[in-house]
């Protein structure tokens, strides 16, 4: 796998006060890391696999080890990137030599940033689900208006501000509000909710309070949500996903404006501009 770049560009539709253009906006870019750790007289093992920007890998797999699994510099002879197929260069995989046999659990405890950081299939969970079914496209005013209650409906975040939040909403159905420590977990819980309440969600809006990482966009489109919105932005792997999910997704979104990434035909404001995102 070639070496990735930590901040990638592409083409946007920029929607502000009823006037559409088209700009370059540059994303941050996150990919997978696996990180594999070996000693005199073993083979390889898997450690972890976690999204990262890329740069900087050697320092994040001898960080980890040493958070997680006690190690120390002494302990470390060397960190190089592996061969892959055909004899290419894998930059998204690592190899950490140490000195000595170290005892780590690969299933360890994962920061909550992260909702799929250490999963030993994270490799295979970044395939979105591609909807089957095209979905009728949304006026902004539907989502900007969503936007306020969204706001509204965020009380762990007036109390503390140390919270994130995703908002559901099913076309036929009142929206539902997940909040969390973690970008991840607030999603879970309102989808989580939607299905304890029996609420399909082909076709709804997910709301954001954070960055839209691939993550996020793989979680929604998996249940069917068609729309995502965010206050942040989203990464370059986000953006790829949610082209190829069928996902339009919205970054930056205030008052009267709002950034386009993907599939500007989910929006009725720029539906004449689909042909820019192509």
């Amino acid at each position: 796998m070639p070496i990735a770049h930590a901040i990638e560009t592409r083409r946007v539709i920029k929607f502000q006060d009823g006037n559409i253009s088209v700009t370059v906006d540059s994303l941050i870019q996150e990919e997978p890391l696996v990180i594999n750790v070996e000693w005199p007289g073993g083979a390889a093992s898997h450690f972890t696999t976690t999204m990262r920007t890329p740069g900087d890998d050697f320092a994040l797999a001898v960080g980890l080890l040493a958070t997680e699994a006690d190690i120390t510099s002494q302990d470390i002879s060397q960190s190089r990137y592996c061969v892959g197929p055909g004899n290419q260069q894998d930059y998204n995989t690592v190899t950490v030599t140490l000195r000595r046999p170290v005892s780590f659990n690969t299933s360890a405890l994962r920061p909550v940033s992260c909702g799929w950081c250490g999963a030993q299939d994270l490799l295979q969970r970044l395939a979105p689900r591609i909807a089957s079914n095209p979905q009728p496209p949304y006026h902004f005013e539907e989502i900007a208006h969503l936007f306020d209650e969204f706001d509204q409906r965020q009380a762990n975040f007036r109390s503390t501000g140390a919270s994130h939040a995703a908002l559901l909403k099913a076309r036929s159905e009142g929206s539902i509000v997940g909040e969390d420590v973690g970008r991840h977990n607030a999603l879970d819980k309102a989808i989580g909710h939607a299905i304890l309440d029996d609420i399909m969600l082909d076709g709804a809006i997910a709301l954001l309070s954070g960055r839209a990482g691939s993550d996020l966009v793989l979680k929604a489109s998996k249940v069917g949500v068609t729309h995502i919105a965010s206050v942040s932005a989203p990464t370059a792997m986000a953006v790829e996903l949610a082209n190829q999910a069928g996902v339009t997704l919205l970054g930056f979104v205030r008052p009267g404006r709002f950034n386009l990434y993907s599939h500007a035909e989910g929006i009725i404001e720029t539906y004449d501009a689909t042909r820019v995102l192509r």
